[in-house]
C-alpha cells in the first residue's frame, strides 16, 4: 500500500531532512510519492502527524485499531463515532449509516488531512474528510456526493447537526485525491486531484463552535466507497 504513496523513508535520527515530491498535493504533501530523503539544507517539509494505509484483515473492524504504520504515525488509533468502519481488500470503508465518521487521536489546529478515495463517482455515493473534530459529534468535513452534477460540500457539524457552508462542483475521477487544510484556525483549503476547489473563510462563531479540536478523519455516505492513503501532516 505505501508502495503506492512511494513512502522512502521517515528520517530524522540519522540527521538528513526530508523533502516533498510531486503529484497531487494538499498543502504541498503529495498521495503518491509522500516523502523523499534529501540532504540537510532543503526545505523543512510539514511534519506527519498520523497516516494509515488501511492494511489489514478483510472484515476487522477500524474501532480501536492502530494505525498499521506505527513506526511514521505516532501508534494512533481509530475511533468510530458513527457507523461500523471495516477493513476491506486493505483500504477503510464505513457501512452505508449516513454520516458515518471515524476519526484518529491528532491533535492540531492549523494542518492538512488528505486521503484517496475509490468507487465513489456512481450511483450518488459519498464520502469525505473530517478535521477539527471534538472526539464527539462537533467537526468540520469536506464531503463528495456523486451525482449530476458532482458537488463537494464544506460542512459545519455542531452537535450532530449539519449546516452547508459552500458548496462546488468538479468533475470527479475514478479515483480522486481530497484535501483539507486549516490555517490560522480561520482559513479552509479544499483541495481535489491537485486542484483547489474550494476557499473558506470561518467566521468567529464558527471557529469559537470548533475551538482548538484537533481530531482528523473519515466521513462516510456509502458501504461501496474505498479509503486509502491517510495522511495528516502540521502545519
Amino acid at each position: 500500500m505505501w508502495s503506492r504513496l512511494a513512502l522512502v523513508a521517515f528520517v530524522v535520527a540519522a540527521g538528513l531532512s526530508t523533502r516533498l515530491a510531486s503529484a497531487a498535493s494538499l498543502g504541498g504533501l503529495t498521495a503518491r510519492s509522500l516523502l523523499s530523503v534529501n540532504h540537510s539544507g532543503a526545505p523543512t517539509p510539514p511534519t506527519v502527524l498520523g497516516c494509515d494505509n488501511f492494511t489489514g484483515t478483510t472484515g476487522n473492524s477500524m474501532a480501536g485499531r492502530t494505525v498499521a504504520v506505527a513506526s511514521s504515525c505516532s501508534s494512533l488509533v481509530w475511533t468510530a463515532h458513527v457507523g461500523t468502519w471495516t477493513i476491506q481488500s486493505n483500504r477503510g470503508a464505513s457501512s452505508a449509516t449516513a454520516s458515518a465518521v471515524t476519526t484518529l487521536n491528532t491533535s492540531f489546529v492549523n494542518g492538512s488531512v488528505q486521503v484517496v478515495l475509490t468507487s465513489l463517482n456512481t450511483g450518488g455515493r459519498s464520502g469525505g474528510l473530517v478535521v477539527a473534530h471534538d472526539g464527539a459529534s462537533t467537526y468540520l468535513a469536506a464531503v463528495m456526493t456523486d451525482g449530476s452534477p458532482d458537488r463537494v460540500e464544506l460542512r459545519l457539524v455542531t452537535s450532530g447537526t449539519p449546516v452547508v457552508l459552500a458548496t462546488v462542483n468538479p468533475t470527479f475521477a475514478t479515483t480522486n485525491t481530497l484535501g483539507v487544510s486549516r490555517s490560522g484556525s480561520s482559513s479552509i483549503t479544499v483541495t481535489l486531484n491537485s486542484a483547489t476547489v474550494m476557499t473558506y473563510t470561518l467566521s468567529g462563531a464558527q471557529q469559537t463552535t470548533l475551538g482548538t479540536n484537533g481530531r482528523a478523519g473519515l466521513f462516510g455516505g456509502s458501504s461501496s466507497v474505498r479509503f486509502d492513503d491517510f495522511v495528516v501532516t502540521n502545519p
